[in-house]
């Protein structure tokens, strides 16, 4: 078989040449276990720069923990949790939301021509039926997606809206960040503004009550940083008391935690997370021009690093003969074509792939 591009994932990317120093950097001499070592001080003070000095940060190993974790900080048992009929956390997080929050999950579908992302008016079914007795859950958590599993991004305006909406009916609001630095690449690409300020209009400024800030799929070998925002509300400041517990009680404390904030300190230093993901973004852009210009329009908008495309049978079976590598993906529009970047895609990389499609 030719050897193929591999746009599965970016998590099969291996390390940013900074998560590697980190790593490296970490690997010398000792340092006081559980989160009490400098690389944990010097990634903490790089999130607060961007995101605010009240934030309270704690970090995990996996995506799963940081999204689950951080709902559970926000909720109790009996409430609810909002969130994208597409949205990882209710397709593929398994039972781990239930697991860990012991709240009701409710999908909802955006009703507009945008199916990637959830309005305002997407919230009104729940928000209009409950009758607020003990018989029904109670508000928890909107969670949201950003960048979204289709490769859109949530503007500062659209966050806003959809803050204000699901306060004003008791939820707080969680971002999945998974790709945040994509979403925020984007965002300054679009703005010209600086990181901290595109970093606080996506969460703080929008009235974000928690992130869950993505680390592995940026280029680190894993890890992600939850973030709480005090400065948001005083249910965030609670939370900020609970997530050292739950997190201890879960497992989910490292006890060499240098090794999981290392790379993050040297990531963040210099943006250096940013540089790499407006490169995937690029690439994907690259990508989605290309495809467009063969007669394959991309199925949503190129946005960050992902490019969904419905391929015919043949073509599929064409690309997949060459060597390529790619994702079928159930989306609002049927099973598409998943194809993502990473820091490590290269032009050349791009070039491969469109050259073979018949």
């Amino acid at each position: 078989m030719p050897a193929g591009v591999n746009l599965r994932s970016d998590n099969n990317a291996g390390l940013i040449p900074e998560a590697l120093a980190g790593l490296i950097a970490a690997a010398g001499g000792d340092a006081v276990g559980y989160g009490d070592d400098r690389f944990t001080a010097d990634a903490i003070a790089a999130i607060r720069e961007l995101f605010g000095a009240p934030t309270v940060v704690s970090f995990v190993a996996t995506g799963t923990a940081a999204n689950t974790l951080a709902i559970a900080s926000l909720t109790e048992p009996w409430q609810r949790v909002l969130c994208h009929s597409d949205s990882h956390w209710y397709d593929d997080e398994s039972t781990a939301p239930e697991r860990f929050t012991l709240c009701r999950s409710t999908p909802l579908t955006p009703a507009g021509p945008d199916k990637t992302r959830l309005a305002p008016h997407d919230l009104a079914p729940v928000f209009g039926r409950g009758r607020g007795d003990v018989h029904q859950p109670a508000p928890g958590v909107l969670t949201l997606t950003n960048t979204t599993e289709f490769g859109t991004v949530y503007a500062p305006e659209q966050l806003a809206a959809l803050t204000s909406h699901a306060h004003a009916h008791g939820y707080r609001v969680h971002v999945d960040g998974a790709r945040f630095a994509n979403a925020v690449a984007h965002q300054i690409s679009q703005t010209g503004m600086d990181p901290g300020a595109v970093c606080r209009a996506l969460t703080v400024d929008a009235g974000i009550d928690a992130l869950s800030l993505g680390g592995t799929k940026a280029g680190l070998a894993q890890g992600e940083a939850i973030l709480l925002f005090p400065q948001v509300s005083a249910d965030a400041a609670r939370a900020a008391l609970r997530l050292p517990f739950l997190r201890k009680s879960t497992g989910h404390l490292l006890s060499k935690h240098r090794f999981l904030t290392a790379p993050f300190a040297h990531a963040l230093a210099d943006h250096a997370w940013l540089r790499h993901a407006a490169h995937a973004n690029a690439m994907a852009d690259r990508l989605a021009r290309g495809l467009a210009q063969r007669g394959h329009s991309p199925a949503f908008p190129r946005q960050a690093n992902a490019v969904f495309v419905l391929l015919a049978p043949e073509v599929d079976s064409h690309l997949r003969a060459r060597g390529h590598a790619y994702y079928p993906f159930a989306s609002p529009l049927g099973t598409l074509a998943r194809l993502m970047c990473s820091f490590a895609t290269t032009p050349a990389h791009i070039d491969a792939f469109l050259a073979d499609l018949p």
